[in-house]
């Protein structure tokens, strides 16, 4: 388990995560300006979710592309 921590409008939180997953959101976090030294807004969390809402959303129209066209083999 790894710990990642995240300062939110003056509020710190952390949470446990396994720790290659939590290799990823660190990764994600940075790639989105979001810091675990400095506070951050919640506008910024919100970018960043609606860009991983977004990521989520190509990659399942692509999953569900590649069901069907196995289904056709």
């Amino acid at each position: 388990m790894k710990k990642v921590s995240l300062s939110i409008s003056g509020k710190r939180y952390e949470v446990n995560l396994d720790e290659e997953f939590a290799d990823f959101v660190l990764k994600d976090m940075k790639n989105a300006g979001i810091s675990e030294e400095i506070d951050n807004t919640p506008a910024l969390l919100l970018k960043a979710y609606l860009k991983l809402a977004y990521k989520n959303s190509n990659y399942e129209d692509e999953i569900e592309l590649l069901i069907e066209t196995l289904d056709g083999f």
